[in-house]
């Protein structure tokens, strides 16, 4: 034993050995505190995406709690109401699952608010304008090139002309119709890769959504240019979105949420124009381009 402690002592002498007594020193002085953090108050999470291809619809919520890994729970007995230049437009009845749903269209250019209330939370309200539909003209498709992997694609081309009086943010979306024939026929939309888009990149994308805003090009007419990997023997779309500034941070958020290829992202608060509540209101007009070379 007297031989084992004046091995100790002697590597103890040694920088590895020093460090090594000093996490042994140090464990034996740990000490645990608890904390009792109050839990936050309950809020409503509301969150809509307006256009005026669609009705008015919301999802309505409860928030959860921080230590809590479990869903939202959907709010189902809510009132939920749709206001235009501040008169009543109509309410939304419940569909389902928190969902809203309603009957009128919202219109471009013009400005909404929603209001939610339920039982138990502090009532919530936000407001948006929806964008004026995208400027588009000299649309023009054309078979192109095979990629390096046999792909087939199609060339597309668009001018766009961006209103030089606010500042705008856009979203790029490519499909082409489809038919599930496991599932009684029923018709969807394939997205479509965007392969090449100019003269500018997408700013970032989340669901086959590419998104950019005009701070390149501001107030310019600006002719774009896109490779598409489609067949260009079938119908395919593109859907030029004139977004929401709140559109367009709350998706940019979620992306660095998603992390990407950051394996430590830094923690982002993600944005929201709820009054008393959290979630979204958002909205865009589109223009959908039929393209077939």
């Amino acid at each position: 034993m007297a031989l084992l402690s004046k091995k100790i002592r002697r590597a103890a002498r040694q920088p590895l050995g020093r460090l090594l007594a000093l996490l042994a020193l140090l464990s034996s002085c740990e000490t645990v505190v608890e904390l009792d953090l109050p839990e936050p108050e309950p809020q409503l999470v509301l969150n809509s995406v307006l256009n005026p291809d669609s009705v008015f619809t919301a999802d309505l919520s409860a928030s959860r709690s921080i230590f809590s890994n479990g869903p939202h729970t959907p709010l189902t007995t809510a009132l939920v109401q749709v206001y235009q230049a501040g008169q009543l437009l109509e309410e939304l009845p419940h569909q389902g699952q928190g969902q809203y749903r309603g009957t009128h269209r919202p219109q471009p250019r013009l400005a909404y608010e929603l209001r939610a209330s339920a039982p138990g939370y502090p009532s919530v309200r936000a407001t948006t304008q929806l964008p004026a539909p995208p400027a588009l003209r000299d649309v023009k498709a054309s078979r192109g090139a095979d990629t390096d992997f046999g792909a087939r694609t199609v060339e597309a081309a668009f001018v766009l002309t961006d209103d030089p009086a606010q500042e705008n943010f856009y979203y790029l979306q490519a499909y082409r119709p489809e038919i599930d024939r496991f599932n009684n026929a029923r018709t969807y939309n394939q997205a479509v890769s965007i392969i090449q888009f100019a003269p500018f990149e997408g700013e970032f994308s989340m669901e086959a959504r590419y998104f950019f805003s005009d701070r390149l090009f501001n107030g310019q007419t600006v002719p774009f240019h896109l490779r598409l990997e489609t067949n260009p023997d079938r119908p395919t779309y593109v859907r030029v979105a004139h977004v929401s500034k709140a559109y367009y941070d709350y998706v940019r958020t979620l992306r660095q949420q998603s992390y990407g290829d950051n394996v430590l992202p830094s923690p982002v608060t993600v944005p929201s124009n709820i009054t008393d509540g959290l979630g979204v209101l958002a909205s865009y007009s589109a223009a959908t381009l039929y393209l077939k070379p």
